[in-house]
């Protein structure tokens, strides 16, 4: 099995050429998956992509920007070839719009400036590290079969006890051509990438503590400094444009999941500056080592979400795939995890005021919502592999084909037996 990799790739739009692009990029948002153009469909183990646009000036930039957003199946370079060799004709029509685009390309070159605009994510939050696209899909498969069966056979398994029913279901998948394999768990994602995970997991709590003696003092004066800084800034008042607003959420609740961009200026000094350096830095630790197997601190509804440092003046773009509307998503943020919030977005401009960093912030419900819709920019095309299936759905997926494999009993055959 293997990790998951988040790319971005970003290019300046030609002079002259935005409304075609726009108007190409309204063609492919019809139809995502299985358009004529670029059909994200044909990508082999991409579970999420998007394009934007950003209008000249966004961030600092001097061009209309155009961001391409994969979240894939690792490791990269084959996706990046994947791109240039399953879709690159759509490639070519796209990021053609672009300056310094190569003019008829070869798969080589398409490689080659794709890999040369490609950049970072500081934070790449993933549902469950290592469940890939093949994984997901088969699973969904495995539960659609198993339910029929049940359906099927509910008179002979309803004169059954709890373990008879498991091993009637168990019977039924090792003699269903395709769906055997999930009698075994999922391969584990490759020892390359469990080993670098594994060092760096170790290695940053093992740097903090031999330089307690400074980051002991340089934290105390930082903690004091930050709260005499919260203490002097004035409460930000975002004013939302109706008219926007209708446009961003007439593109949304069309499916079981929506999809969110965002991006905002960090507020000027060098204390906040350093501060938000500081918050991605534990946001990549705990998005890589602590929040990987279905909850990000109890919340269940994310698929992939990332925040990346863009453009010259170094604004946050912050994307997100989540199930419900933006409203729920929002509540359940509020509700469960605003100290999540506080620590990745209280920065930036137009964030209601934090106290000592993790309080209070976005406990102000308005003004969260407020900040939330007021940096949040239009996606043009967005593709899900999965459209049908909510995270907590694949979470239950995966728990019944584990539950296949494990030796059950009791409560825990019973719990079980409930996926069905």
């Amino acid at each position: 099995m293997s990790h998951q990799v988040g790319l971005t790739f970003t290019a300046a739009v030609a002079p002259g050429r935005e409304e075609s692009l726009r108007a190409m990029l309204r063609h492919l948002d019809l139809d995502p998956a299985h358009n004529d153009v670029l059909p994200f469909a044909e990508l082999p183990d991409v579970h999420f992509a998007r394009f934007l646009v950003l209008p000249e000036g966004t961030a600092g930039f001097g061009a209309t920007t155009l961001v391409l957003t994969v979240d894939a199946d690792g490791p990269a370079g084959p996706r990046v070839r994947d791109l240039a060799e399953e879709v690159g004709a759509g490639i070519d029509a796209v990021f053609g719009h672009c300056a310094g685009y190569p003019a008829d390309p070869t798969s080589r070159q398409r490689r080659s400036w794709l890999a040369a605009h490609q950049e970072n994510s500081e934070v790449f939050y993933i549902h469950a590290v290592g469940r890939t696209l093949t994984q997901i899909l088969d699973e969904a498969r495995l539960r659609s079969a198993v339910v029929g069966f049940v359906d099927a056979e509910h008179a002979r398994l309803a004169a059954l006890d709890d373990r008879g029913v498991r091993d009637a279901i168990r019977a039924f998948v090792s003699e269903t051509p395709g769906l055997a394999p999930a009698l075994e768990p999922p391969a584990a994602p490759g020892l390359l990438f469990r080993v670098r995970e594994k060092s760096h997991k170790l290695a940053v709590p093992a740097l903090l503590v031999v330089g307690l003696p400074i980051v002991v003092p340089a934290l105390l004066l930082w903690a004091v400094a930050f709260r005499v800084r919260e203490l002097r800034e004035p409460v930000p008042l975002q004013v939302l444009d109706p008219d926007r607003l209708r446009a961003l959420s007439d593109r949304e609740d069309f499916e079981v999941m929506n999809q969110f961009t965002s991006i905002a200026p960090i507020r000027p000094g060098p204390l906040l500056r350093i501060t938000s350096q500081l918050t991605l830095w534990i946001g990549n630790y705990t998005a890589r080592h602590v929040f990987t197997r279905g909850s990000l601190s109890g919340l269940t509804t994310v698929h992939f979400a990332r925040f990346k440092r863009f453009g010259p003046r170094r604004h946050l773009l912050f994307t997100s795939y989540y199930d419900g509307s933006l409203e729920s998503y929002n509540n359940d943020f509020v509700d469960q995890v605003a100290w999540v919030l506080n620590v990745v977005f209280g920065q930036q401009e137009g964030y209601p005021r934090t106290r000592w960093m993790v309080l209070d912030g976005a406990r102000d419900e308005r003004g969260f919502k407020a900040f939330i819709r007021g940096h949040q920019i239009e996606t043009q095309v967005w593709y899900t592999a999965y459209p049908d299936l909510a995270a907590v759905t694949l979470d239950q997926n995966a728990r019944l084909r584990a539950g296949l494999g494990d030796d059950l009993d009791g409560e825990e055959l019973r719990a079980w037996l409930e996926l069905i």
